[in-house]
Formats: structure tokens, sequence, C-alpha cells
């Protein structure tokens, strides 16, 4: 039986470092990132990766600032129109938590405010919006970004930059792990934006900066929210050099549309799919929740009883599927069987 969600998600609302309950699929995904980190040729890239798939990393972009550093980043994004002037106090309180997000202390470095393995992979009603949903959004994502250099590459005759392929699909959404954290409730805040992209993409490749990657592969990184191609350009070349100056390093490097960056783009399209998946599955969940002892399904405890632990353990597609082939019985028998 699937050990207690409340153990694994009292564990990401409290930030503790030690591992928590995790359901199969969720264990088997964070396996599959370090195992293609692992795979990575270039040392430092490796290393850095896998450094920044360990339960608590160091969040590097982050070290040695002080709060006059904060500031001073704040202005400068304002001045560089990457931030839009704050019309009072509050607005501006909000741009700094957006993007100076709270993080747990450690004596050498700030970490994550949660394990990386129990973060979400969306906001509420978003794809992979459930406790483990980023390391399954990413494997997802690096198995179709890794088929599609297999057909470009037969297409073309020439390989795909592996690393840089491989890197900016681990990377891209890391800070999301930063940035989307449970509150009491089991529910998700909005994510607050930063040069027009969701903080999290900006953060993410911030904090490649500051690990000092290869720009081939923060290029491929910047790329998965959209192609720099035509105007689109434009909003890539503003995503990076607001993470320059967020990771007070620079960027000099050219925003073209590499065949790498072309591939990230499509295999990040993953979540047009998942996040049609998780409606569904929400829909087959409340339908099922007063089976489960919940008549209200849009309660706390039935998003932390029920609805979170049930997407986790099964995930929205299979949940999906079986309510659509097979009908409603068939999901509460999974979920029965999951020890839910």
């Amino acid at each position: 039986m699937i050990r207690s969600f409340v153990f694994a998600f009292g564990i990401a609302l409290i930030g503790a470092g030690s591992a928590s309950a995790q359901s199969p699929r969720t264990v088997a995904a964070l396996d599959d990132l370090r195992a293609a980190a692992q795979g990575l040729t270039d040392e430092h890239l490796r290393q850095e990766t896998l450094s920044g798939l360990q339960s608590r990393p160091c969040v590097r972009h982050r070290t040695g600032l002080t709060a006059a550093g904060e500031q001073a980043i704040l202005v400068t994004l304002r001045a560089e129109r990457l931030l839009p002037t704050p019309a009072d106090a509050a607005e501006a309180e909000r741009q700094r938590e957006t993007i100076f997000p709270p993080l747990a202390r450690r004596a050498d470095c700030p970490v994550l405010p949660q394990a990386f393995e129990v973060a979400p992979g969306g906001n509420s009603g978003s794809h992979h919006d459930w406790p483990g949903g980023l390391v399954d959004h990413e494997g997802f994502n690096l198995r179709l970004a890794l088929a599609l250099a297999d057909l470009y590459a037969a297409e073309g005759g020439v390989p795909v930059d592996h690393d840089a392929l491989v890197g900016s699909v681990l990377w891209h959404d890391w800070a999301k792990a930063l940035v989307l954290l449970f509150d009491a409730d089991g529910n998700l805040p909005p994510e607050g934006p930063i040069a027009g992209a969701g903080a999290h993409h900006v953060l993410g490749l911030a904090e490649s900066m500051a690990r000092g990657l290869q720009p081939r592969m923060i290029l491929t990184q910047a790329c998965a929210h959209v192609a720099p191609v035509g105007e689109d350009r434009r909003k890539v070349e503003d995503w990076l050099r607001a993470a320059a100056i967020i990771s007070r390093t620079e960027w000099t490097t050219s925003v073209v549309a590499t065949r790498e960056c072309l591939i990230s783009n499509a295999a990040d399209d993953n979540w047009i799919h998942a996040e049609t998946s998780v409606h569904a599955a929400d829909a087959a969940l409340a339908r099922l929740a007063p089976r489960f002892g919940h008549p209200d399904a849009n309660g706390a405890d039935y998003r932390i009883r029920l609805r979170n632990p049930a997407l986790e353990v099964l995930g929205a597609d299979r949940i999906r599927t079986l309510a659509e082939t097979e009908g409603d019985d068939a999901v509460e028998r999974a979920l029965r069987d999951a020890g839910l």
C-alpha cells in the first residue's frame, strides 16, 4: 500500500530536508531524470545538473545576495522595461516576492523551500499540478525531446547536440520547485511574471547562468516557451537579459533558432495535452469524491487526502483514460488498489 500522502504533503509544506513518501511513478521519474543527467558528456554540465536534481539543492543565483542587492536588481529590471513600474507599495512587494521567493537556509547556501521531488509541475488547475508533478512533466518532455532529436537527426543526417537538448529539458522547469508551493489547503498560488514569462522560466535561466552552464544549452532552455523566430525573438532576448540581471552575470550570445532550440520548444508543448488530461481527471475525481467520504469536492480535505494523492499515484492520463474507456468504477478500483 502506498504510504500516507499526508506525510509527503506535510514535508513539502514545512520544508524539511528528509525524503518524503513518494509514489512509485514519482520515484521512477526522478530516477530517469538523474540517469539522463548522469549521461551528459560535459563534466561541468553533468555535475551541476546532478547537483540541481538533489532533493534540496542550493539556489546558486541567490547565494550572497543582500537586501540592497535585491533592490538593485529590481531597479535595473524596471529600467530595462523587463518589469513594469509598480503602481504602489503592494505591487512593489509582489514583484519582490516573484523574483526573490522565500528560501530555506543552509550554512553555505540558500536551498529550495521544498524537496524537488515533491514539487508540482504547474499551478492549480494547470498541467501536472500535484506533488511529484514536476518530475513527471520533465520526464515526459525528456522522452519527447529525445524522440524528436532522433527524427531530426535522421532527416538531416547530423546528430543533435545531446548535452544542449537534455540539459535544457532538465533545467527549464527546475525553478517551479522554487515558486510553486502548496498552501495548507492543498492549493497552489498563481505564478507572477518576469519579462512577460512565468517566473519559473526566467529564474531557471538565472540558475543555469549562475552555475556557469554552456550558452548553447541556456539558449536551448530559453526556447522552451517560444522559438526565437520573427517577432518572438525579442521575447527570448528579454528573458535571457532578465535572467542575466537576476543572476548577476552577463549574456552576450546571439539568439538564433538552432535545431536544439526548436526541438526544446516542441517538446515543452506536452503541457497542452497534459492540461486537458488534468481537467478530465479532476471531473472524474469530483464525481467519485462521495465514495471516498468527501461530499465537498472543493474542500481542503478532498484535495489533500484524495485529489492530490490520486494524481500523484496514477497520473492524470491514467485517470482520464480509465474514466473514458471503462467508467468511474474502474477509476475507483485503481484508487483503492493504490491504497487511497
